[in-house]
């Protein structure tokens, strides 16, 4: 019998399939099973590095793609500029964090002239961003809006 974690036999292995072994388990690791991750009409494919809408791809520069890449790995929470600068330079060279609000301004507008105006990059003021998907926020709006107006009616 094999000792655990090792092999009996050293077969010929193709490197593609090594590598993309590994990026499942890391995928898996970080809680994505699988290297697609949908938000609305907007898929992000971890393994291909590209991010399209509605089926048609986005044009996206690599500074771009890590950021929708961050957001949609942690769709639903709010992400710091100090987040976003870790992830695309890894504590290398990096620039101020005004760089990453050019970024998601340049994100919001491809992501905008790709779906026909919708937004999935939230502003959380004095926080940082989060992903959401666009119909989720159009339904919450109302009733931000009408508690607002009873509250205002209140006072």
């Amino acid at each position: 019998m094999a000792p655990i974690g090792r092999s009996r036999d050293w077969e010929p292995f193709d490197n593609g399939e090594l590598v993309a072994r590994i990026q499942a388990v890391v995928r898996r690791s970080k809680g994505h099973a699988t290297s697609v991750i949908q938000t609305g009409q907007l898929v992000v494919n971890l393994e291909q590095r590209t991010a399209s809408i509605d089926g048609r791809p986005l044009h996206l520069t690599g500074k771009e793609y890590g950021i929708i890449e961050l957001l949609s790995l942690r769709k639903g929470m709010t992400l710091t500029k100090e987040m976003f600068l870790n992830h695309l330079y890894g504590g290398i060279d990096e620039p101020e964090f005004k760089i990453i609000d050019v970024f998601i301004c340049k994100l919001r507008k491809k992501l905008a002239q790709a779906n026909g105006g919708a937004n999935y990059i939230e502003t959380v003021w004095g926080r940082g961003y989060v992903l959401r998907d666009p119909e989720q926020m159009d339904r919450s709006a109302p009733q931000k809006g009408r508690r607002q107006v009873e509250h205002a009616n209140k006072v």
